[in-house]
């Protein structure tokens, strides 16, 4: 909407999806209006890269947001590590990827990025998400193989241990580019 009460004009894009590297972007610097990424950063080559990536394409005012996983604390007993160790494993994730939600927004801030605001939210996502996910797999009975079944209980059991443990968080991150 316009300062004067008449419609703005229309977000829209001059392409459709494109397929390419989040670290390599195939667009001229400063040409962007804004970049939204969902649940992906933690499978980017870097998050430096990327949010350096984000800076060079971004125009002057454009705006990153993103959802992410953050880790609140490092796992600790056995059962914590086993599990964090699965998830990785399982995602094809580097353990350099697990960063703090301060340390997501101090690279978003090191690569040029400003008003950086992170919101924690995994008790409206992850909490949400693992109930209605268990209360499918307990449900009625699934076409999937009963060894699927399992592995998935399993892997859902480490992931709530990993979320009632205070060890990950789901974030949201808003930033602009002013320069």
């Amino acid at each position: 909407m316009a300062a004067d009460g008449r419609p703005g004009p229309a977000a829209g894009g001059r392409r459709g999806p494109v397929a390419a590297d989040a670290a390599r972007l195939p667009f001229a610097g400063e040409t962007v209006d804004g970049i939204i990424s969902v649940e992906a950063a933690f499978h980017f080559r870097s998050r430096k890269a990327f949010f350096e990536e984000c800076y060079r394409v971004l125009r002057p005012g454009g705006v990153l947001s993103m959802s992410d996983i953050s880790i609140q604390r490092r796992p600790v007993t056995p059962a914590e590590l086993l599990s964090g160790l699965t998830q990785l494993r399982i995602f094809g994730l580097r353990r350099t990827m697990a960063m703090t939600a301060g340390q997501i927004a101090a690279a978003a801030r090191a690569a040029g990025l400003d008003e950086v605001e992170v919101t924690a939210c995994g008790n409206r996502v992850i909490g949400p998400a693992l109930r209605l996910t268990a209360g499918r797999l307990a449900g009625a009975a699934t076409a999937a193989p009963v060894g699927h079944q399992t592995a998935a209980r399993l892997l859902l059991r480490q992931v709530d241990l990993l979320w009632r443990r205070g060890i990950i968080d789901y974030l949201l991150l808003r930033a602009i580019r002013l320069r």
